[in-house]
């Protein structure tokens, strides 16, 4: 029987038994958490880069609060939308339970890329939410199954995936990674 030893073997397997899957999970998804937030929640961007989709004429009135109650009536501005929203300013429901009653004031832009960010109830639980501990680790989620429900709705909704990793966020977390195992000498 032939035996070979080679140096330092051991010691590279010691190096690699004291990896901490939980920290490295950790690292990761607090990275990808905001990177993944800023995509959805700001840019409009889907999984796969493009836009997520475009918010109809209807809808934008009801997102930017520019109603034609909020046309300026008379003036060397007649025609054109209130600069500043305050309230009231947004008109009233016409017709409905709510008849003559305030329309809420979202003060979003009029930029028509969908940004799933109406009220903002997904992207502050993604806020409220330090990553989450599972079975090998850490990952990125929402505390609230609602949230994770509308999530799974809007990828059916726009006919893509946009709860998923990027191409540039993949190679983030090999970034990550490579840090991580860097600072431990094992590369």
């Amino acid at each position: 029987m032939i035996t070979i030893q080679v140096n330092g073997l051991d010691e590279l397997i010691a190096k690699i038994g004291s990896i901490d899957m939980d920290a490295i999970t950790l690292d990761v998804a607090s990275t990808l958490k905001s990177e993944i937030k800023h995509r959805i929640h700001t840019e409009g961007r889907a999984a796969d880069g493009g836009l997520i989709g475009t918010y109809s004429a209807g809808y934008m009135k009801v997102r930017t609060g520019n109603y034609d109650e909020t046309r300026i009536k008379s003036g060397k501005n007649k025609g054109q939308f209130r600069e500043k929203k305050t309230a009231g300013q947004a008109g009233v429901f016409t017709r409905g339970t709510r008849k003559g009653q305030a329309r809420p004031v979202y003060n979003r832009g009029n930029d028509n890329r969908v940004i799933l960010s109406l009220t903002r109830t997904m992207e502050k639980d993604m806020d409220a939410t330090h990553p989450m501990k599972i079975e090998n680790g850490f990952g990125i989620g929402f505390t609230n199954e609602a949230n994770y429900m509308k999530a799974l709705w809007n990828d059916n909704r726009y006919g893509r995936t946009i709860y998923s990793l990027t191409e540039n966020e993949k190679q983030l977390v090999e970034e990550v990674v490579h840090n991580y195992l860097e600072k431990l000498g094992l590369i």
